[in-house]
This record gives C-alpha cells, sequence and structure tokens, in this order.
C-alpha cells in the first residue's frame, strides 16, 4: 500500500522535476505553468482490490538561481483522482490531492529538499481513504545526510 502511495508521489516528484532543466537555464529565476493527465493500473490501498488510477493536475514550479549560484525550487501541483475498480461491485473513489516540494541548496554548500503531500477520496459507498506524507532530506557540503525523514499515514473508513 505504502508503495503505491510513494510512487504517485515520485510521479508527481518527477513530473515537476522534469520542468526544472528549462528552469535552470534562465538566469534569474522562470515560473513554468503545467497541466496534464495520467491513467495507470493501481490497487486500493485499503482493499487491495485492482483497478485504475486517472489523474488530471495543474502545476505551477518556479526556479531561481541567484548571482552566488544558489538555487531555490519549488512546485505545487493539485488535482483530482478517480480510482475505478476491475470489479464492478467495488465501490469507486473520486477525489481530489495537492502535492508540493522545494529545494534549496549551490554546489559546495549544504542542500534541503522537502515534499509533502495530502489526498482525500471518497468511495461510491460512502467510504474515504486519506493519505498524507512528508519527506525531508539535508546533505552537507561533505555528502554528509544530517537530517532525513520520511512520514506517512494513511486512513482508511
Amino acid at each position: 500500500m505504502r508503495r503505491q502511495m510513494l510512487r504517485w508521489s515520485v510521479g508527481v516528484g518527477l513530473l515537476v522535476a522534469l520542468s526544472a532543466p528549462a528552469a535552470l537555464a534562465a538566469a534569474a529565476g522562470e515560473t513554468l505553468h503545467f497541466a496534464g493527465s495520467l491513467t495507470q493500473a493501481g490497487t486500493n490501498p485499503c482493499t487491495g482490490s485492482s483497478g485504475t488510477f486517472s489523474v488530471t493536475f495543474n502545476g505551477v514550479s518556479h526556479t531561481s538561481v541567484s548571482a552566488d549560484g544558489a538555487v531555490h525550487h519549488t512546485a505545487t501541483v493539485t488535482g483530482e483522482t478517480v480510482f475505478t475498480p476491475d470489479n464492478a461491485s467495488q465501490p469507486t473513489y473520486t477525489g481530489k490531492f495537492s502535492a508540493w516540494d522545494g529545494q534549496n541548496g549551490s554546489q559546495d554548500t549544504t542542500i534541503t529538499s522537502t515534499a509533502a503531500f495530502h489526498d482525500m477520496l471518497t468511495g461510491s459507498d460512502g467510504l474515504k481513504i486519506r493519505d498524507q506524507g512528508v519527506f525531508h532530506i539535508t546533505v552537507l557540503t561533505d555528502g554528509t545526510v544530517a537530517v532525513e525523514f520520511d512520514r506517512f499515514t494513511l486512513t482508511c473508513g
């Protein structure tokens, strides 16, 4: 279950990261707006039922580079999710999600990266799926990981 939710989180993160190279090319910074949709097979994290996730999203990503080479990047993505089970006797879930990530640092300095997400889906049977998570890492100049945590909660019912 956790792996499935982390895959979605990583997917959103990759989507945002793909926007960053163009932004880094800008001397002062750049803001990118993006939108899209994706569909993939998945599993209901509360029941284990197989099905399909369909996600529609909108987001904004901003990257700035200062004269000394320090980089600040932040991105926010929001959207809607639908889980359609393969077995029609199982409930369909619909809801909204939001995700945010940010990074700060430069070559030869401490680098920090944080990401957070939250979503709430309501089933056609009235039951809810809620998950939220936060990830953070701080890497010192010598490559030592000074702080790292990954907290995830899933609530079914």
